[in-house]
């Protein structure tokens, strides 16, 4: 393993109303799944500690939503050169808890950085319309007011991304945040509430607990004072949550799942596909409900398609991250080994060809080789079944419209991407895609500054863009007439 100069801390423990403590659940090791080895430990709340969490945040939002939006940005703003000048730090954390390379976990921390600036940057533009009345002498104001206290439950593929993107949106438009962070990442989930304390947040603005899920997820979105939920994870879990929220009525964000196709039209550059897509298929061991997992290729590419994606899938090599030369890293858990594993042999049963990969690998640690699957069927599951991993599936087309229905087979309708250069191709196919976030000869990246949602199965509501700050605000309407 090569020297690492950053030791992280790996621990983490609650923060409610402004104070760290020791959870009163127990413990959960934080495992490290480039070797399997315990690095850390997070400890758990029980349900006092959470209730106490929701009414510490309840507490603090009245001063919290009526403080100047730009003095809101101000924090957000210091929080993010905070988490910059922790970069090496920030980076060492998430590649030990999440198995991503050190150029992946540079990349995210990179980007949460630039959240926490960009949502900080236009808190204060966050603003009301002003209409004319009805009447002589009368206006009409949409002035947004934020909700109150929001739920926030982030996933472990990207923990820092989702979290920033979360707590950067919800503390711009004036709201505070129970944040129920991933247990297989807790550690990055401290960091950045260490920056957001140093950055000068009030006691209670955040609280951060760590639990049972399910338990913890319940009694959250039973708690009157909840006004938002703000989830990413699988389309089960958000269907479950969408299901606790409703008594209440509880405003939903969610981005779910997704299983993006692609689609390789008869002009396209074959070498250019590759090159495009497979650091969104490779990176991060593929773990990302953006990542391209379904390739549509046209009837007159397909064998030298299928040749060139399966020397890039070989030309990998899987590692710790620490490793000198690895460039992907291990899968989250043992779980994710054996869905992969069951989608590889279920494909394989129905006739699909294993082109490259499709094996674990003989080391401690959770690693999946990068896999590329031939000629597979309409009925494998992998068709319709999100991998969340380094595997593929390749398929010929020889019918536009017959790639089209393919793509739109799978329950899911988040990222698609198509590569040609004809005009009405693409025309066509982006109408026709049932996708929220369509990439033409390009990956579809989600940064802040613009609004993407799910759809359907993918989820709902915005997150980037100044709608995903007014997400978290009600537009009230005031209608007024001045007298003399």
């Amino acid at each position: 393993m090569s020297a690492n100069p950053v030791t992280p801390n790996m621990n983490a423990d609650l923060f409610i109303d402004g104070a760290w403590v020791r959870g009163n659940a127990g413990n959960r090791p934080n495992v490290d799944p480039g070797d399997g080895s315990t690095v850390g430990a997070v400890s758990m709340a029980d349900f006092d500690q959470v209730q106490a969490a929701i009414a510490a945040a309840s507490k603090a939002f009245p001063a919290w939503s009526t403080m100047l939006a730009s003095s809101r940005g101000e924090i957000l703003k210091t929080a993010a050169r905070l988490l910059e000048h922790r970069l090496d730090e920030a980076a060492a954390t998430i590649l030990l808890e999440t198995g991503k390379t050190q150029a992946d976990a540079r990349g995210e921390i990179l980007r949460s950085i630039q959240t926490l600036a960009w949502n900080g940057e236009h808190a204060g533009r966050v603003q009301g319309t002003i209409f004319p009345g009805i009447a002589p002498g009368s206006t009409r104001r949409s002035t947004p007011t934020p909700l109150g206290v929001v739920a926030a439950i982030t996933a472990w593929n990207f923990p820092a991304v989702l979290i920033t993107r979360k707590l950067g949106a919800a503390l711009a438009a004036g709201c505070t945040v129970v944040l129920k962070a991933s247990d297989f990442c807790p550690a990055t989930a401290r960091l950045i509430m260490d920056v957001l304390i140093d950055a000068g947040l009030p006691a209670g603005v955040v609280n951060l607990v760590f639990g049972d899920s399910a338990a913890v997820s319940e009694q959250i979105l039973a708690a009157p004072e909840v006004k938002a939920l703000t989830f990413t994870g699988s389309t089960a879990v958000g269907k479950r949550l969408a299901e606790l929220a409703a008594p209440n009525l509880i405003r939903p964000v969610m981005e779910l799942g997704g299983h993006a196709p692609v689609i390789v039209w008869e002009d396209a550059d074959i070498e250019h596909v590759i090159a495009t897509t497979a650091p969104a298929k490779f990176g991060s061991a593929g773990q990302s409900c953006v990542a391209p997992s379904r390739y549509f290729v046209h009837e007159s590419l397909y064998r030298d398609f299928v040749e060139a994606l399966v020397k890039k899938a070989e030309s990998y090599t899987l590692g710790h991250g620490n490793e000198e030369g690895t460039t992907m890293g291990a899968v989250a858990h043992q779980g994710r080994i054996d869905a992969l594993a069951h989608l590889v042999q279920d494909a394989r049963d129905k006739g699909a060809t294993v082109e490259a990969g499709g094996e674990t690998l003989d080391r401690p640690g959770f690693y999946f080789q990068p896999t590329v699957l031939s000629d597979v069927p309409a009925e494998a599951d992998i068709m319709t079944e999100e991998p969340f991993g380094p595997l593929c599936a390749v398929v010929p087309f020889s019918d536009l419209d017959d790639a089209i229905t393919q793509a739109n087979a799978a329950p899911y309708s988040f990222a698609a991407y198509l590569f040609t250069d004809t005009i009405s191709v693409r025309n066509t196919v982006v109408a026709k895609l049932n996708a929220s976030n369509i990439g033409v000869n390009q990956t579809a990246p989600s940064l802040p500054d613009v609004p993407l949602g799910g759809l359907g199965n993918s989820g709902y509501g915005y997150e980037g863009g100044l709608e995903g700050i007014l997400a978290f605000t009600q537009l009230r309407l005031v209608s007024e007439t001045a007298h003399a």
